[in-house]
C-alpha cells in the first residue's frame, strides 16, 4: 500500500506543478481539469499517508499556496475589471442622458 501511496502522490505532485504552469499562462480550464485527475490519486482518508510521504506532501501544499496565490491575483484583476467596466457604463450612460 505504501508504494502505491508513493507513486499516486508523485503523480499528483506532477499535475499540481502542471496546474501551476497552466495558471501562469492564464489556462484555467485545463487547471481544473488536472485538478479533476489530481484530486483522483489523492487518497481519501488521512490515514494513508506516512511519514515518508512528509517531503511529497509538503511540495503539494507548496504548489496548492502558488496555485491559490495566482487564483486570488485574476480574482482580483477580475473585479477591477469589472469595476472599471461598471463605471465606463455609468459614465456612458451619463453621457447618452445628457447628450438628448
Amino acid at each position: 500500500m505504501t508504494d502505491a501511496v508513493f507513486n499516486a502522490l508523485q503523480q499528483a505532485l506532477a499535475l499540481s506543478i502542471e496546474m501551476v504552469d497552466a495558471a501562469a499562462h492564464d489556462r484555467w480550464e485545463l487547471v481544473s481539469e488536472l485538478d479533476v485527475r489530481r484530486q483522483a490519486l489523492l487518497p481519501a482518508h488521512i490515514d494513508a499517508f506516512g511519514l515518508q510521504h512528509r517531503d511529497t506532501l509538503q511540495a503539494l501544499h507548496a504548489h496548492n499556496q502558488v496555485l491559490l496565490a495566482r487564483a486570488e491575483q485574476m480574482r482580483e484583476q477580475v473585479e477591477q475589471q469589472l469595476s472599471q467596466h461598471q463605471y465606463n457604463h455609468r459614465a456612458l450612460q451619463t453621457y447618452v442622458t445628457s447628450a438628448r
